[in-house]
Order: structure tokens, then sequence, then C-alpha cells
């Protein structure tokens, strides 16, 4: 007769125990970091006052065409975060550094133009 051992199983915590702290981290950051982002993107029309005409300053007018692009993608990737941070639990950390990342990019972008001469 044999006679079995029961070995203690470990207990491992759900992949989506903690969905949710990942998304709300980056809420809060994106939050409080989009006004003064919005602003930044005012200021840099207005450095960029004398390149308003076609042709005059295409550099400028793209990169701030870029910076509009990147802002609007901001509170978009906010909102999506959400659904993707409970689907896909390995990626929750990346996904909830695109909407910080979109507004660092594009206050990089606006700090490299150039004002208008």
């Amino acid at each position: 007769m044999t006679d079995s051992v029961n070995t203690p199983t470990t207990v491992t915590p759900s992949l989506r125990g903690g969905w949710w702290k990942a998304p709300m981290i980056s809420s809060l950051v994106t939050g409080l970091c989009l006004p003064p982002a919005m602003f930044l993107r005012g200021i840099a029309e207005m450095a960029t006052d004398p390149c308003s005409g076609p042709g005059s300053c295409p550099s400028t007018l793209s990169g701030l065409a870029l910076a509009d692009h990147l802002l609007a993608a901001a509170p978009v990737l906010l909102v999506l975060q959400w659904p993707a941070a409970y689907l896909l639990p390995k990626a929750r950390v990346p996904i909830a550094l695109a909407p910080a990342m979109a507004l660092l990019v594009m206050v990089l972008v606006v700090l490299g133009i150039k004002p208008g001469t």
C-alpha cells in the first residue's frame, strides 16, 4: 500500500488582481499634466505667429501639427488604456505609459520648435 503525501500548493495571485492600479496612476499623472501641456501648446502658437502663412516656416507648421495630433491622442489613449489593461495583463505597464509618453513627446516637439522670425 502506498501512502500519498499531500504537498502544499502555493497560491499565486491572479493576473487580474490589481489590474486597475497602473491605469489609475497613469490617469492621475496624465490628468495633471494635460492642462499644462495644452497651455504650452497655446504658447507655442503665439511664439510662431510670423510663420502663419503657407510656405513661410514649413518645419514649424509640421511641428505644430504633430503636437496637435499628440495632444489629441493623449486623452484617447487615456480612455483606451482601461479595457486594455484588464484584457492584456502582461502589457499593463507599457499600455499605462502610453498617454504620458504622448504628452512627453508633445512637450519635446513644442520645445524643439524655433520661434518665428
